[in-house]
């Protein structure tokens, strides 16, 4: 997987419009604690007094807010352009029927085009008719949602249930949240698991990326893909194990984490303060305050 992609490619993802840093927080397999350590340094951040951007954009999924202890505020949907066709002027020419890409349009008869599956609002159908027979509709996919809370601003994508473009959504959350990049000091941008398409869109612009893993076998071969993926778009990143007690082959990470140059930028262990956050709704940096236990700030002093 560490194909080596073209210069111009990699200037370009790397290229952003504003100054502000941005902090990728992802992984490879699925419940490794990302969320909780993209929600924690974002309030490790706050603890400083900076102003932070905490972008939850596992939109098939969106928890942060469930981790942070409030509620989703400001929804707008996520619309695109979905085609209306008027049997009046359609000529039965089929181009719009040949130019779908997704095999989404049927003709059942003449002059008869329904759409019958998923539609990613490319336009190319109303782009190829050429008797204007089609014009633009709007198909919601998502909702984006933004929640303030003093120094700390949450942007949440919410893909809607049994839709496949989450995509879309990725990049709508993203959008938003970088259209407003100068009124804050750091973006934190919490992706989904995995190395798909959506997890290479959310970190498109990142100064450096964590890469949270555990210890298990599991979590040791998803982190060499997940590192494989960061290598091959030439990202500045380094390693958090979380549950780094657990009885399981801890130097299969280390050994993962210097293959591919990434520094460990810190260990979790197994804590009833982190725990007790988590059934919260508190990060525990602050949850530790109201307790007069020892703070929660460890990884952004490495960062």
């Amino acid at each position: 997987m560490n194909k080596k992609l073209h210069p111009e490619i990699i200037k370009h993802f790397h290229s952003t419009t504003f100054m502000t840093p941005i902090i990728g927080v992802t992984g490879g397999k699925g419940g490794v604690g990302k969320s909780t350590v993209a929600v924690n340094l974002a309030a490790a951040f706050v603890a400083q007094g900076r102003r932070v951007a905490l972008i939850d954009a596992d939109v098939d999924a969106p928890n942060d807010s469930i981790l942070l202890g409030i509620p989703l505020e400001n929804p707008e949907p996520v619309t695109i352009m979905q085609p209306i066709f008027d049997p009046e002027k359609c000529t039965d020419c089929r181009k719009c029927v040949k130019a779908c890409q997704l095999n989404s349009l049927f003709r059942p008869q003449a002059k008869t085009i329904n759409l019958m599956g998923e539609c990613n609002g490319c336009e190319a159908c109303y782009l190829v008719c050429p008797e204007g027979a089609i014009s633009r509709g709007s198909h919601s996919v998502g909702t984006l949602y933004k929640t303030e809370r003093g120094k700390l601003t949450l942007y949440t994508g919410a893909l809607q249930p049994g839709l496949a473009e989450s995509a879309l959504v990725v990049n709508a959350v993203r959008d938003a949240a970088f259209a407003e990049a100068d009124q804050f000091d750091i973006i934190l941008v919490d992706t989904a698991p995995g190395t798909h398409c959506n997890v290479i869109s959310a970190l498109k612009g990142a100064d450096h990326v964590l890469a949270v893993t555990e210890p298990t076998p599991l979590g040791s071969h998803d982190l060499e893909l997940i590192l494989s993926l960061l290598e091959m778009f030439a990202m500045q990143r380094s390693v958090v194990i979380n549950r780094s007690d657990l009885p399981g082959k801890k130097e299969k990470v280390e050994q993962a984490a210097r293959a591919s140059s990434a520094p460990i930028a810190g260990e979790i262990k197994l804590d009833k303060d982190l725990l007790a956050g988590y059934l919260q709704g508190t990060p525990v940096l602050i949850f530790c305050r109201i307790h007069r236990q020892q703070r929660f700030s460890w990884i952004w002093l490495t960062i």
